[in-house]
């Protein structure tokens, strides 16, 4: 293998490490955030909030929980297909490649989206009279 390709390697290796890293604390501040939302939300008083506010709250919380698990999913497959490129004597082929930059579109697209949701729910719990 070359220098060049093994350096390829590494840094793709190092990435998906990161990403999946960051990904599984996703995980858990989704946990934290639907355990929250599910206690502040029991002693609430209906008349003061809106249930629906909550309930749209919480099924962010699924739709990003499922959007991590599958981007967990996909960083694994590319792992399995650099593997197997290595066997192979295909190293980081042009498919490989291509899977790569789709991820890290949607690994971009994934942390702005969480940032922003985290923000609003983080607004959104301030604002209730409870607090």
């Amino acid at each position: 293998m070359r220098t060049e390709q093994y350096r390829q390697l590494t840094e793709l290796h190092l990435l998906h490490r990161i990403w999946k890293s960051e990904l599984e604390l996703a995980l858990q501040e989704i946990t934290f955030w639907e355990e929250l939302l599910g206690t502040l939300g029991e002693g609430l008083d209906p008349a003061i909030t809106n249930a629906n506010d909550w309930k749209t709250e919480i099924s962010q919380l699924h739709h990003f929980r499922r959007l991590t698990t599958g981007l967990l999913a996909e960083i694994q497959a590319i792992n399995s297909e650099v593997a197997t490129g290595v066997q192979t004597g295909h190293v980081l082929d042009i498919e490989t490649r291509l899977d790569h930059q789709y991820l890290r579109k949607e690994i971009d697209s994934f942390h702005a989206d969480f940032r922003t949701f985290k923000a609003r729910i983080r607004q959104h719990l301030i604002a209730q009279p409870t607090f």
